[in-house]
């Protein structure tokens, strides 16, 4: 049968390739799917109690050179400069006591974070009623495979640091009582 009518330069144009069936791939329930363990990206040395004084901006400022030096991430200003900025939108503190500072990078290989405790609690400057007493910042990579990522870590800080588990790491902010505090939780 000819295309004629459909292909005018069938004789100049090199002829398909057979088409090759395409597997179906089918993802996992979301259950089923390997679960982001806030307890395995954290280390006892990403863990801190930042000094007293400081202010959201400053308490963001200690988290991120913090966790730039003990990640080998190199200066971190630019890190900074974008959590900042995020944080100028709407806030990241919830009404559990918990800030989740966070941006994209570029030539991040994977997400890292650190969790700074505030044991004397700090009002957030733009809800004034809400108190942060626990600031998970973390930066993820920012490429499009890595986006669902940084979804399920934001929804799995959100669920896991509920008032219940902030009073009980606050009350034994030992680094490894508290990771132990954290991933008993995740285990549960």
């Amino acid at each position: 049968m000819s295309l004629g009518w459909f292909n005018k330069k069938k004789d100049a144009e090199p002829a398909a390739a057979p088409a090759v069936p395409v597997p179906v791939v089918t993802p996992a329930p979301v259950a089923a799917r390997k679960a982001l363990s806030i307890g395995r990206i954290l280390r006892e040395d990403l863990v801190v109690v930042p000094p007293a004084g400081l202010d959201k901006d400053g308490l963001i400022a200690f988290l991120a050179k913090e966790l730039c030096g003990k990640a080998g991430l190199g200066d971190h200003a630019p890190y900074l400069a974008k959590v900042l900025e995020r944080e100028q939108g709407i806030s990241t503190t919830l009404d559990t006591g918990l800030a989740v500072p966070h941006a994209r990078m570029d030539n991040l290989p994977e997400i890292c974070a650190v969790l700074g405790l505030v044991p004397a609690g700090l009002p957030d400057p733009k809800q004034t009623d809400l108190t942060i007493r626990a600031v998970f910042l973390f930066f993820s990579p920012n490429r499009q495979e890595a986006f669902t990522q940084h979804l399920h870590l934001l929804r799995g800080v959100s669920t896991l640091f509920q008032p219940a588990l902030i009073d009980a790491i606050l009350k034994d902010p030992a680094p490894a009582a508290v990771l132990k505090a954290i991933r008993d939780k995740e285990a549960a």
